[in-house]
Parts: structure tokens; sequence; C-alpha cells
């Protein structure tokens, strides 16, 4: 039995009728996490092993500026929404930002308060790949964006998802200059997910921006969402989880 209209919009495939929210497809990234390879051979290879540890070194930073353009098709009817977030402070070591813009704006009476900006379905999905243990394929020397870079690529059927990752990387390093994901569902999903990352003096490299796009494939069901979230003046998180919002933030 697949799942009914109101089912899909209380997930997040659905825009609501006259508004959308920002992270609706956060859902459907977290996804990717449940079907990347976790265990594998094992990975005796320098650079991979850096790459991995370039992905521990970038979860200790996080965006003090967003900036989140979604959009939503469904039944003929489209939602868009922009929104700007700056980060605030922090709560039990989680970002916390406060939303400066938005468009739309609320429903009268209704103020923006402040959110997580949420990316955990993407770092839970980054996570299942970068492991020491994952059966990755390697190639070097790859051309992209005028430079040379090692490719490394995962690819693994579970069920009725197919999912193909692609990271390139620094040779020498094992920094991340792109990464690109894509996963299909019989009869449930197509998803893609882009990520651009920026160089930085202390994590080596960061993300900049990211690319989302989803068609649901349930059958009688015409729905898209596409998101575009660029992220700014990266800032490193509190040294312990329990500091709370006296963490560091980006000055106005």
């Amino acid at each position: 039995m697949f799942p009914s209209r109101s089912k899909l919009r209380r997930i997040g495939f659905l825009p609501r009728t006259g508004s959308m929210k920002p992270y609706a497809a956060a859902f459907a990234v977290v996804c990717l996490s449940l079907v990347l390879p976790a265990q594998g051979q094992a990975q005796t290879d320098p650079l991979w092993e850096k790459a991995v540890a370039h992905a521990a070194q970038m979860k200790k930073w996080a965006p003090g500026e967003v900036q989140l353009l979604a959009e939503g098709r469904a039944d003929g009817k489209i939602d868009r929404t922009r929104v700007r977030q700056r980060l605030t402070g922090w709560d039990k070591g989680n970002p916390v930002y406060e939303t400066t813009q938005i468009e739309p704006p609320p429903e009268a009476g209704k103020k923006p308060g402040k959110s997580e900006f949420d990316m955990k379905g993407i770092g839970e999905a980054t996570e299942s790949l970068l492991r020491t243990d994952a059966r990755v394929r390697r190639r070097d020397n790859q051309p992209l964006h005028g430079k040379s870079w090692t490719l490394f690529e995962v690819a693994q059927s579970k069920g009725p998802m197919d999912v193909n990752v692609r990271l390139w990387v620094d040779p020498a390093t094992g920094v991340a200059h792109q990464m690109e994901s894509t996963m299909h569902g019989t009869m449930m999903m197509d998803m893609s997910l882009l990520t651009a990352y920026r160089p930085h003096p202390q994590a080596g490299s960061l993300p900049s921006r990211f690319d989302f796009r989803m068609k649901v494939l349930v059958p009688f069901v015409d729905a898209t969402v596409k998101i575009a979230s660029d992220m700014e003046r990266w800032v490193p998180r509190p040294a312990e989880a329990g500091q709370g919002a006296a963490g560091a933030a980006p000055a106005r």
C-alpha cells in the first residue's frame, strides 16, 4: 500500500497548502544514510583514510550564516520559500539559528523564531560513506573545475534502493572538493545531493553550497522538491557539548 498524500505531507515529501517548510526534504536526505554501506572490506588506502579524517574535522564546525531557497511542486501547485538565518548560539553543542529574513513573510501575528539549521540528514549520509572500512573505488587524475583530483566512488544496492556516491578529494591531503550522492528507490523516489566545498585555513575545506533534488515516484503522485543552500562564515563548535548558548557565534 502506498502512502496517502496527507501522509506524504506530514513526513515532508509534499508541501502543505499555502506554505512549505524550508527543510521539508531533510527526511529524504536522511534516507541516504540508511542505505549507504556501513561495513565492507578493510580499507588501507592512505588517501582514503585522510578523507575520512577530514570528514571528522568538518563536524567540528558550523555555518554562521545560511541562505536557503526551497521549492516544492505537488498536484500542480508550487510553493517557494527563501530564508536567511544567522547563528546566535549553541544548545548542548548544537548550533541555534535566528531567522533574519523569510519570503513570503510569516502569517500576521507570527514571528520567525530561533531554530536549529537541520543538516543532520546530510551529515549522517556523509558519515555513513566516509568510513575506513567502506568499499571504495579509486580513480586518480580526474579533472574538475580546472584541476586534477582523486575520485572515490561507492555504489550499493539494498532491496529497492540503489545508491551511488562520488567524492572528489585533493590527491595529496584527502581534503574534500565536491561530493555527489544519488539514490533511486523503486516506486518511491529519485534523489540527488551535490555538495561543493570551499578551502578553509583551519579545517582544510568546508561546505559552501548544497543542491538537493527529489522526485516522488509513488504512483499517482506528482511531486518534486528542490533545495539550494549557501553556507558562510563557519565557526568552531564549542569544545564541550554541554557549553550551551555561551559558545562563540559570529559577530554581526
